[in-house]
This record gives C-alpha cells, sequence and structure tokens, in this order.
C-alpha cells in the first residue's frame, strides 16, 4: 500500500509530461522490428526517418557553407526560419522504444508543448506533436518489414 506522500506525489505529476528514458521490461516478445517515424508538418508537408533497433539519427538543417551533418535535414521544411539548430535533435530506438533527446539547442525542444531536457532521452509516443524550435510536426509510427 503507498504511502500518503506517494499518492500524493502520483496525483501531483503531469500526465502530458514525456517519459524519460527508462529500464526496459522483458515481455518475452520478440524483437523490436524496424520502425518508419513519418513527421507530419503544419504546412502539410511529410518527411521520413527509417529506424532500426540500435539507431540514432541527428535531426537538423544545413548552414550557410553547405549541407547538412544530419540524418534528417529539415532546411526544405523551413528550418532556418523556424528556429531548428543544425544539429537539434536526436532519435533513437535502443531498446523497442523511440526516444527523443534534445542536443543543447538555442530554442529548445518539446513533446506536446513540454520542454525537454538537454541530453536527456524521452519516450516518443505514436502521434506526439514535436516541436524542432517553432518548426511543429506530429510523429506517426510505421512498423517496416524486417
Amino acid at each position: 500500500m503507498p504511502q500518503k506522500s506517494d499518492q500524493t506525489n502520483i496525483l501531483n505529476s503531469n500526465l502530458n509530461e514525456p517519459l524519460p528514458d527508462r529500464e526496459s521490461t522483458p515481455t518475452g516478445s520478440q524483437p523490436p522490428v524496424p520502425v518508419r517515424l513519418v513527421l507530419h508538418f503544419e504546412n502539410g508537408k511529410r518527411a521520413f526517418v527509417d529506424l532500426r533497433p540500435g539507431d540514432r539519427v541527428i535531426v537538423g538543417r544545413a548552414d550557410d557553407n553547405g549541407p547538412a551533418d544530419v540524418g534528417l535535414d529539415l532546411t526544405p521544411y523551413g528550418a532556418a526560419q523556424t528556429g531548428v539548430s543544425r544539429q537539434h535533435a536526436a532519435f533513437s530506438y535502443p531498446d523497442g522504444m523511440i526516444h527523443i533527446e534534445d542536443l543543447k539547442t538555442t530554442n529548445g525542444t518539446r513533446i506536446n508543448g513540454f520542454q525537454l531536457s538537454s541530453e536527456r532521452t524521452y519516450r516518443l509516443r505514436d502521434g506526439d506533436e514535436l516541436e524542432f524550435g517553432r518548426a511543429r510536426v506530429v510523429v506517426r509510427f510505421v512498423r517496416l518489414p524486417r
């Protein structure tokens, strides 16, 4: 039976806050399958990121000196105008769950309006709204064939 202070902490917790990285629970199920993240931008455009278990993909934009040194370049989606950093965030797929991490950006990264702390991973869920600076996207997960 939880103590009263534990119950108060549970009641006062923010249910919309993204979950920090945590240990996965063994389920006895099959290993994770490859996943495609579909990022739906407010202007109707879409971007895609394919992740296999163990992958880490950097999201950012190109600079004036040349192409972006990232896995997903948001330059064609107005990244420079919306405050996306050259190396803004990272998607990772370490344990069967998709995670996101802010990479010490000036304009920040948010999940469903919650500001992320830099260099800390957060679990991402299908349908979450992400903000890279002021660039808003809704992320959807699509399972890929093995």
